[in-house]
């Protein structure tokens, strides 16, 4: 542990799969109060890490062995800030071949935070699969072979019962990201995922089968005296407002599918690939999950919400108990895939969640398929790669074909090995309309309609990591939820035009940035000197509403800067056609999203040239990053 610091454990462990060898390096004090840790921390470390050769490698291949696959922390993992349970995992994205990251709530995160480092770089390829066990001090590389091939489920289990340690935990990958789905996915604790961007496909490039981790090290905070107040003081104000409780309680009975009917009622949930907001959404919500089956509550460590969810449900006979389903799981499976059965929707999730992929970008692939066959577009290439599906099943509503498909894309089967791409490269192997493709530079567009909210259109653009809604969630400003008026996040006059709201947009991402870097969950966002003090009590670094929200700033930036000189261009910031066509019916009915000067007006709030697309020298300069990176 590194004395100079508190809030940290001081070290980071950079392990060479290639050499099965490993080195540990002091956390440099500068770069923790510059960066935090989690996400904003991993995109120092990468910066610093790829020199030009390496973003050349990489732009030609997205697995090449220079991709860094970072497990992180933060200063606030673990902590008494309530929500304060979660890790993140940051790399270039196989998916996008730009900046990818992903967290996840969980127990994992708190041996993670307890194993002695504040992030583990994994670099190079194992020779076969390997997992990598961390324990009392010690680094082991451990033979996967006998689990290559297991689904999450399984791996973990039997990981367990290989190492006889009941306090191991765990992050592992399935098929999924074992066969290099572009959108495989990262499980821990059972049910909790690393789904977006397709880090479990880098960690199965890697033939890195798990992170095992029992932590046993405490790390030293600053003042929990002040954290035991600040919490104090949030529990104080709940039992004061005992309606702004009811969020709170429907996050508890429904989960986040709570947000189903309420999203369709706003026009925020998509339904038919993005052509719809109108559906009969009482046969997917959460209220009706939980009186058609047995439903169970969980929370990760610190939850104040506990809503995480699983559900037993029959498949084959036999019942399983399912994690989630979440809201975004939910509308990806089933409205967008026009499936309002919940069964079949259920059952897609479990497999999801079972073989390691993401359920976002799962769900737009083969609703994006289905819609092709509906409007007989490229139906001639579809059907070459179609071997036991008849074309006639692709359609609407088919929940059977829904789970097939699935099973197709984890084993890149057939049309399987086409969805397995994702939206972007579908198009171009369907040879249709890339504009039909419903992505922001590569990333599918998440449960969140940008015509509902031009203010979440406006973050897609722009955001870090492509279409992301936990990198910025507008929805949240506009419904009230998030309301922070000093930083110019608050309810717009017109959800529909963001204009003079573009700083509120950054100042939002830069917040997220900060929760994922710090981390924790952005699920509950308590008052801003709240934010500032529980850092503040975990690190001692006295950041206050300017220096913390630079940090914000500072992080979003480096991120873009890794994403430039993987190609990223300011023409990359835009939404495809598909998401601007003017619906006809529901709540988003006429209307039309025009954002180039709402764009323009974001990147003078950024300091981002509008040729290039890049942070300009006086705003790196501002913040304290070089335009060159230095190799660690």
């Amino acid at each position: 542990m590194n004395d100079k610091l508190n809030g940290y454990n001081g070290k980071i462990l950079f392990v060479d799969l290639s050499k099965e060898s490993f080195k540990m390096k002091d956390l440099d004090p500068n770069i923790a109060q510059n960066y935090l840790g989690g996400t904003g921390l991993s995109a120092k470390i990468t910066y610093d890490l790829l020199s030009e050769d390496d973003y050349k490698r990489l732009k030609e291949d997205h697995f090449s062995e220079v991709n860094p696959l970072i497990f992180a922390t933060g200063p606030i993992t673990g902590t008494i800030r309530p929500n304060s349970g979660r890790y993140t995992v940051s790399g270039i994205s196989p998916l996008t071949g730009i900046w990818g990251e992903g967290t996840s709530g969980g127990y994992f995160c708190i041996s993670l935070r307890n194993s002695g480092f504040d992030a583990v770089v994994f670099l190079g390829k194992a020779n076969k699969p390997t997992y990598v066990y961390i324990h009392d001090g010690n680094v082991e590389f451990k033979d996967a072979s006998k689990f290559h091939g297991k689904d999450c489920y399984e791996t973990q289990k039997l990981i367990r019962d290989e190492l006889n340690d009941l306090k191991a935990r765990m992050a592992c990958i399935g098929q999924g990201g074992e066969n290099l789905v572009k959108y495989g996915a990262i499980m821990n604790d059972e049910g909790r995922v690393v789904g977006r961007c397709g880090m479990g496909a880098l960690m199965g490039s890697k033939n890195l089968k798990a992170l095992v981790v029992d932590g046993k090290e405490r790390v030293k905070l600053a003042d929990n005296e002040l954290g035991k107040k600040l919490r104090k003081e949030a529990q104080a104000a709940r039992e004061a407002n005992p309606m702004g409780e009811i969020g709170t309680l429907l996050f508890t009975l429904y989960g986040t599918n709570m947000y189903l009917d309420l999203g369709m009622v706003s026009g925020d949930t998509p339904a038919y690939y993005f052509t719809e907001t109108e559906f009969f959404a009482e046969n997917l919500t959460g209220k009706t999950i939980t009186e058609q089956y047995p439903v169970f509550s969980y929370g990760c460590s610190g939850c104040t919400l506990r809503c995480g969810k699983s559900t037993v449900i029959e498949i084959d006979g036999k019942e399983i108990e399912s994690d989630g389903p979440e809201y975004e799981s939910v509308a990806a499976l089933g409205t967008l895939c026009g499936v309002f059965d919940s069964k079949p929707v259920l059952i897609a999730n479990h497999l999801c969640n079972k073989y390691g992929i993401d359920t976002i970008s799962c769900g737009v692939s083969i609703a994006f398929l289905i819609y092709l066959v509906e409007k007989k577009i490229g139906i001639e290439k579809i059907k070459q790669f179609l071997t036991d599906i008849p074309i006639e099943d692709i359609k609407w509503g088919n929940g059977e074909v829904l789970c097939k498909l699935i099973e197709k894309i984890v084993n890149r089967e057939g049309i399987g090995n086409i969805l397995a791409e994702g939206v972007r490269i579908m198009a171009e192997k369907l040879e249709v309309d890339p504009e039909l493709a419903a992505h922001v530079k590569g990333l599918e567009i998440p449960m969140h309609e940008p015509r509902a909210f031009a203010g979440q259109a406006l973050s897609y653009m722009t955001g870090c990591v492509g279409a992301n809604h936990n990198k910025a969630d507008w929805y949240s400003a506009e419904s009230g939820t998030v309301n922070i008026p000093i930083l110019h996040i608050k309810r717009s006059k017109n959800r529909y035009d963001i204009t003079k709201g573009e700083r509120g947009i950054a100042k939002l991402q830069d917040l997220r940035a900060i929760d994922d870097s710090a981390v924790n969950c952005n699920f509950a966002t308590p008052k801003l000197e709240h934010i500032i003090g529980y850092i503040n009590a975990a690190t001692g670094f006295n950041y206050d509403r300017k220096s913390l929200m630079n940090v914000g700033a500072r992080i979003n930036n480096i991120k873009r800067l890794i994403s430039c000189n993987l190609g990223i261009t300011r023409k990359d910031d835009r939404l495809t056609n598909h998401n601007m066509k003017v619906l006809t019916s529901g709540r988003t009915k006429n209307v039309k999203l025009d954002l180039e000067e709402n764009l323009k007006k974001y990147y003078n709030v950024r300091g981002w040239d509008w040729d290039t697309g890049r942070p300009t020298e006086e705003t790196l300069k501002e913040l304290g990053i070089s335009s060159m990176s230095k190799i660690i």
